[in-house]
């Protein structure tokens, strides 16, 4: 490694610990402030002590996301790929059986035929589980999602639809950059991290296939794995 490749490297690895840092640090000090003020409640005897825990959990909760997001992105930087056959059905109906029971009910699925593809099984259950929760938690609650595996030319298409409020076309080309967030307010209320779709890009990518998305503004969004199919020439 050049002088400069090393110094670009350094560079990022600083902006993504500042940034790291930087979302780790509100949700932290939400968390002193709500405890401080449960205590306070509770000499008080004002009955604001549950709206504080609630917060308390709230908070957890967050950082419980952002750090499982974080050793989810440094295992993908610093671990081997292997690859195998794996049916991208099972992938799917392993992150819906995880699912709530409500947003199970959400989510539109027929299992396919032909759906083999040469992947790491554990790169591509990540990418599709960001993909799958994203889209139940942006879209309105009384909205489905729909999943479909596709077959078309020399690829197998994995395939995740909302009706969410959509993005974008600039936004489009940002939504896969580490702590990008298309609506900020948005996304710190619904719990979103910042990291889902960087973790997509970089687990699919690294197992030579693609992720895609379509979307309008006001239509929703499709996001797609692509994958080359094990016969193709």
């Amino acid at each position: 490694m050049n002088k400069d490749s090393y110094l670009e490297v350094s560079r990022i690895k600083e902006e993504f610990v500042a940034n790291a840092s930087h979302e780790l640090k509100t949700p932290i000090a939400s968390v002193r402030l709500a405890a401080e003020s449960a205590l306070r409640s509770l000499k008080l005897n004002d009955g604001m002590v549950e709206s504080f825990l609630e917060q308390i959990l709230r908070d957890s909760d967050r950082m419980n996301d952002l750090v499982t997001d974080l050793l989810d992105l440094s295992s993908l930087e610093s671990s081997e790929v292997d690859f195998e056959m794996i049916d991208l059905n099972d992938v799917v109906l392993q992150e819906i059986s995880y699912l709530s029971k409500i947003n199970k009910k959400r989510v539109g699925y027929k299992k396919t035929k032909n759906s083999f593809v040469i992947a790491n099984f554990d790169d591509v259950s990540i990418a599709f589980k960001n993909l799958l929760r994203n889209a139940l938690k942006y879209s309105p609650v009384e909205e489905n999602v729909f999943v479909k595996i596709t077959s078309i030319d020399d690829e197998i298409i994995c395939s995740v639809q909302d009706f969410g409020s959509g993005i974008a076309k600039l936004d489009q080309e940002k939504i896969f950059e580490r702590f990008f967030r298309v609506d900020k307010g948005r996304s710190r209320k619904l719990g979103g991290t910042g990291l889902g779709l960087a973790i997509v890009k970089h687990a699919i990518e690294r197992n030579n296939a693609k992720v895609a998305v379509e979307s309008s503004l006001g239509f929703g969004s499709t996001f797609s794995l692509k994958f080359k199919k094990v016969n193709a020439k």
